[in-house]
């Protein structure tokens, strides 16, 4: 079972404090059927799952040139296709590869009209599900032919991997402020009038160094860890 972390953010940045009292000038849309505004207090408060990703997302591809555009990129696909051959023997499926980006484009030369060439591009997206084979897949791929790379992003597979734990404390961490923010008020918390959560998971990216693929051994992938942040909004009655 993977272990998930987190964290309750203690500081008191982000509160909202609304004391609505009534009053004799109070319009009609803010008033009850008694003709007493509610009082209500409203609080933010955050937790953050910390978890290892159980995959990663590598951008490789293929750049080639040639004098003509038809030569240009039958070299690219040719190159390409030994690149995905080797993706495919590394274990990855049709389902882990997506194509990112194909384009042509001419070359000029110094006086910027005449074309001397053109250079092609293929890019594609693999998803290695297998964190330990990210090294070999990475070299396995350059030794097939693909020159370009964008980087490794790490992400969890299951987007809410923990996030029901994470709401509870965010809310409990609300929760505690506005009972101190109430009793310092001399009122106390009643019930919930409206609550609101958003979430954010950013995925991590690992750069990659050009030529790093290119050494004697394996490229080196060290995983970092994912964090998510979960953030509620919640109104309460003051009593």
């Amino acid at each position: 079972m993977r272990r998930i972390g987190w964290m309750a953010a203690g500081t008191l940045a982000g509160l909202v404090l609304a004391l609505q009292l009534p009053s004799l000038a109070q319009d009609a849309g803010t008033t009850t059927t008694t003709g007493t505004a509610q009082r209500t207090i409203t609080v933010s408060g955050t937790a953050t799952i910390s978890a290892p990703p159980d995959e990663a997302l590598v951008t490789l591809g293929v750049h080639t040139q040639a004098g003509t555009a038809q030569a240009a990129l039958a070299g690219n696909a040719q190159k390409m296709s030994k690149v995905l051959d080797a993706l495919r023997n590394a274990g990855l499926g049709a389902d882990d590869l997506a194509t990112t980006n194909v384009s042509l484009y001419p070359m000029y030369a110094n006086d910027g009209q005449s074309v001397t060439g053109y250079q092609a591009d293929n890019q594609i997206q693999a998803t290695i599900r297998d964190l330990s084979k990210v090294g070999n897949v990475i070299d396995a791929s350059v030794s097939a032919g693909a020159n370009m790379a964008s980087g490794v992003t790490f992400q969890l597979s299951d987007r809410n991997q923990g996030q029901g734990q994470a709401l509870a404390r965010a809310i409990e961490n609300a929760k505690a402020k506005a009972d101190a923010m109430a009793a310092a008020a001399g009122a106390g918390i009643g019930e919930v009038v409206t609550i609101s959560e958003s979430t954010a998971t950013t995925p991590v990216p690992y750069p990659m160094y050009a030529g790093a693929a290119d050494a004697a051994a394996s490229t080196p992938i060290q995983p970092p860890t994912v964090e998510t942040q979960v953030s509620v909004t919640v109104t309460w009655a003051l009593v």
